[in-house]
């Protein structure tokens, strides 16, 4: 799909991604539910990366989902900088699924990621990876319209 970049870091986006091995490092859902009862049936999403990262249980019903989102990006982010990780995956599966709005989560993501631009990283490669084309095109919007998305006073 198309490209951006944010500073010195390429950032693609993709609807879905078979064969996650060629990432040093992924951030997928540890259990996915398949129904609306917490209690029900759960699928665990799988990763041949070289270190997987979860994350948190959130779902339409949490207030700080965007905040949750915001900062486990962030983490993976720094997390990919200690192990000198070129290539990092975001897998939305999960989140789309707990039904957080797809808007919330690209614009979480993407600003975690525009911050963390901002300074010399040894990352490469960013992979935003939706399992729906409405993810996609959240993520894109976010992408192509960053100076929408970021707090005011953080726009240079």
């Amino acid at each position: 799909m198309d490209g951006w970049s944010l500073g010195n870091i390429s950032i693609c986006v993709q609807l879905g991604h078979d064969d996650d091995s060629d990432l040093d490092l992924v951030v997928k859902s540890n259990h996915i539910p398949l129904g609306l009862n917490k209690s029900g049936i759960t699928v665990k999403e799988g990763s041949n990366a070289d270190e997987v990262l979860h994350w948190p249980g959130i779902s339409i019903k949490d207030s700080e989902r965007r905040q949750t989102i915001y900062d486990m990006t962030k983490s993976a982010l720094e997390r990919a900088e200690k192990i000198e990780a070129k290539q990092i995956g975001f897998f939305t599966t999960g989140l789309e699924v707990a039904r957080v709005p797809s808007w919330e989560v690209a614009e979480e993501i993407v600003k975690a990621v525009y911050f963390h631009s901002k300074n010399e990283s040894k990352l490469n490669k960013v992979l935003f990876i939706a399992s729906s084309p409405t993810q996609v095109s959240s993520f894109q919007y976010a992408l192509d319209n960053i100076a929408t998305i970021l707090p005011e006073e953080s726009i240079m």
